[in-house]
């Protein structure tokens, strides 16, 4: 329920940030990828950047409300993004092949189950052209790890108050509490909490999952300006996995 009420303020909350197209950008291209696929794509943002830029693209998501936000959002820009309601862990559901493919805000850490990471992955690699690239984020749990509970910067839009804060439950799970406040003529309209568990990878066991599913070589950033990746301050670890 939660992430089908926020679909109607996603794209004011994340807006397109430039550095994140020209880093999946600068990686496609890298190995001439024509098409390409966005598991978890929320409002389908990035697959739309990049359609623009003319790869063929692809996006899935569990939540209706943000694939039908993505459609509507690729028909306004007139673009011919494929968007439909998909698993990540069924990449292969699809019956295609891509030259490359992204996996992004997070979206890993939903995976609870090491069975279910290992099954995403898999087939993440199954569908892959060799050469192919897989670009996957998630937060850098390890510092949050070493640093107990965390709240993420605040933010704020004219209209609207997001707040997060990530609570370490041992090493294997954390609860991702967050709440969005959305205001109208001076007080409060609306206010949607949530309180999500997810599994908090660590770099080190992300790039052996990405070996034992089949990427040769694993390459890790701590940003999207290509910055070294820092266990203690890096607030994303960002994997690019070759194959």
């Amino acid at each position: 329920m939660f992430y089908r009420n926020l679909a109607d303020y996603y794209d004011l909350i994340f807006p397109p940030e430039q550095s994140k197209t020209a880093f999946l950008h600068g990686e496609f291209s890298a190995v001439g990828a024509s098409r390409v696929l966005d598991l978890a794509c929320g409002t389908g943002t990035y697959a739309i950047e990049l359609a623009r830029l003319g790869y063929e693209a692809w996006g899935t998501d569990l939540e209706p409300a943000l694939i039908e936000q993505a459609q509507k959002k690729a028909a306004d820009a007139e673009v011919a993004v494929r968007f439909t309601v998909g698993d990540m862990r069924e990449a292969d559901a699809l019956g295609l092949m891509f030259d490359g493919l992204f996996c992004i805000g997070n979206s890993l850490a939903h995976l609870l189950e090491a069975s279910d990471l290992k099954k995403a992955l898999a087939a993440m690699r199954s569908v892959l052209n060799s050469p192919g690239r897989a670009v996957l984020q998630i937060v850098n749990f390890d510092r949050i790890l070493a640093a107990g509970d965390t709240r993420l910067p605040l933010i704020e839009r004219e209209g609207l108050c997001f707040k997060r804060i990530y609570r370490p439950q041992g090493e294997e799970s954390l609860l991702f509490d967050s709440e969005l406040s959305v205001t109208g003529r001076d007080k409060v309209a609306a206010r949607f909490e949530n309180s999500v568990l997810l599994r908090p990878l660590r770099r080190a066991d992300l790039e052996a999952l990405l070996l034992e599913a089949g990427f040769k070589v694993v390459r890790v950033y701590g940003d999207y300006k290509y910055e070294e990746y820092h266990a203690t301050d890096s607030q994303a670890t960002i994997a690019v996995a070759e194959c």
